[in-house]
């Protein structure tokens, strides 16, 4: 019977969301192949005061995640439309499997550094901090992680508060 890790992840992640009576949490329905013309941006939708989250959760065992093959058109175009609304945060929860990470990488960061022509985010980029991250807090447990969301969205609430407020005015 074959493992489907990422599923598993994403229920991971919504335990982790799910504990907080203030965090509104929505997870979109993943159709395959866009079915009946269904095409989600993302996984799940978060809101908590004063912030709407958008995230994608991937899962890998290799190094890299290459943008072509592990976001689609649709959530890439998406998340960066998101982004672009005042108090709308939205990007990528990578979680490398064999490296023990598991990290948010806001969109804004990903078009940036595929812009600058790479082809995909390495877990080197993460580990030497050479992208702007959040690592995800938890405990692990014998696979999988106990996931800190809280603490998460707090470290993710201290960059975005700036963030907005230096742009928007």
């Amino acid at each position: 019977m074959r493992v489907n890790r990422g599923k598993d992840f994403e229920d991971e992640i919504k335990k982790a969301f799910s504990k907080h009576s203030d965090i509104s949490l929505d997870r979109f329905p993943d159709p395959m192949a866009g079915y009946a013309g269904i095409r989600n941006i993302c996984d799940f939708g978060v809101y908590r005061y004063p912030f709407q989250y958008y995230f994608e959760c991937k899962a890998f065992s290799g190094n890299t995640l290459n943008f072509n093959a592990g976001i689609t058109k649709d959530q890439w175009d998406g998340m960066v439309e998101k982004a672009k609304i005042r108090g709308v945060i939205a990007g990528v929860i990578i979680w490398f499997i064999e490296h023990d990470i598991t990290a948010f990488v806001p969109i804004q960061e990903l078009e940036r550094i595929r812009d600058d022509g790479a082809k995909s985010l390495n877990v080197k980029d993460i580990k030497e901090a050479k992208v702007k991250h959040f690592v995800v807090p938890g405990r692990k447990k014998r696979i999988f992680y106990d996931y800190d969301a809280d603490t998460f969205l707090k470290n993710v609430k201290r960059w975005a508060e700036p963030y907005f407020f230096g742009v928007w005015g």
